[in-house]
């Protein structure tokens, strides 16, 4: 039995023909390093590098470049100190993180789910985070207005966040997490916070709901160097989470009763893995507003770009970044600006169109 036994495995394709990966280990962590992973990853760091310096130096200002250089030195004026580095470049470093935090919450959600569209936005994360935000814009007579730009909406959607996460959690939950009941609950309760919003905007002022209104699109057009510090403890929390659950997301990936035989502790990746998502949205859409498809789409075109048997939380991370920073760049040079989430909805909603029916093909093969 044992000599049948080495001889598949020899005879096994996956034996032969695939590389062995090198290993990184830090204690129980471990990173499978492959060459080709790593040069898209350096790719993906040099195009957000590119975008970044393109935002910094050029700008939508008429700023010369001399003068852009002895900003960034700390030698311009407070002007220019103020236009270049806490402007562009705060807006370019926040719009990194957010579209980061972003690829890898969709990463993490689409993985637990294994459902390309069960993102946050469709479990109802950014909205429920939305509707507590513009309830503390608005007033909307249950709580002190803080108004638009305050310090003090950020824990209110914060909390919005986290109330609507439990709240589909413990809806959804059944001795586990199945992704079809998982997004069935997720749109009943993005349903409700929808309505939420809609009554809260229809007992506002005029004013509050038009600087809700603003908020809920998604802008970075208020985003600061402070903005960028806050995303960074998210950001390393996501990184962190990402590479400690790599192996057992692997093997959830092939299913939860795979998953249990390979000895994975699945309803503790699971939770684990949806509490990181949950913070890194919940973060991103404190600081940006709900900007939708992000978290949909990075993680499919790094799924394709990175060849992997899953949604990469962190490819999908990074191509969030590339995605978000390009985005911005482009909506701030339009004839008539655009927030940023207008404009990735333009280009997310045909994407999951596409999506959808090429699904439907499939199903039906």
């Amino acid at each position: 039995m044992s000599g049948a036994t080495v001889t598949a495995e020899a005879r096994s394709p996956v034996a032969h023909d695939l590389p062995a990966p090198r290993t990184l280990g830090w204690g129980p962590v471990r990173v499978l390093w492959r060459p080709r992973v790593a040069a898209r990853v350096v790719i993906g760091v040099l195009a957000i590098t590119v975008l970044t310096a393109q935002a910094v130096l050029l700008g939508t200002s008429a700023i010369p470049f001399d003068r852009v250089v002895a900003a960034l030195q700390g030698s311009g004026t407070p002007f220019e100190h103020l236009v270049v580095v806490d402007r562009r470049l705060g807006r370019a470093v926040t719009a990194t993180l957010v579209g980061f935090l972003l690829g890898v919450s969709g990463g993490l959600t689409q993985t637990i789910t294994r459902n390309p569209i069960a993102t946050p936005d469709i479990l109802g994360v950014t909205t429920g985070a939305g509707l507590f935000a513009v309830l503390a814009i608005t007033g909307a007579e249950l709580l002190p207005s803080v108004g638009y730009g305050s310090a003090a909406v950020v824990p209110f959607a914060l909390v919005g966040a986290l109330v609507t996460t439990v709240a589909v959690l413990a809806l959804a939950w059944r001795g586990g997490f199945d992704g079809f009941r998982l997004i069935l609950v997720g749109l009943g309760v993005n349903a409700i916070a929808l309505a939420g919003i809609s009554w809260a905007l229809s007992r506002a002022s005029l004013d509050a709901a038009a600087v809700a209104m603003r908020w809920l699109v998604g802008s970075l057009e208020g985003a600061r160097l402070g903005d960028a510090l806050v995303l960074a403890p998210p950001a390393v929390l996501a990184v962190l989470a990402s590479i400690i659950l790599s192996r057992d997301l692997t093997a959830l990936r092939l299913g939860r009763a795979v998953a249990v035989g390979l000895g994975t502790p699945v309803v503790r990746v699971e939770v684990s893995a949806l509490l990181v998502s949950v913070v890194a949205v919940a973060a991103a859409t404190t600081v940006a507003g709900p900007i939708g498809f992000v978290a949909f789409l990075a993680p499919q075109v790094a799924l394709r770009l990175f060849r992997t048997p899953g949604p990469p939380p962190l490819g999908g991370g990074i191509t969030g970044a590339v995605f978000l920073v390009g985005i911005d760049a482009v909506a701030q040079t339009l004839p008539a600006p655009l927030p940023v989430g207008a404009v990735t909805a333009l280009v997310g909603a045909p994407a999951l169109l596409f999506l959808l029916l090429n699904h439907g093909r499939g199903a039906h093969v």
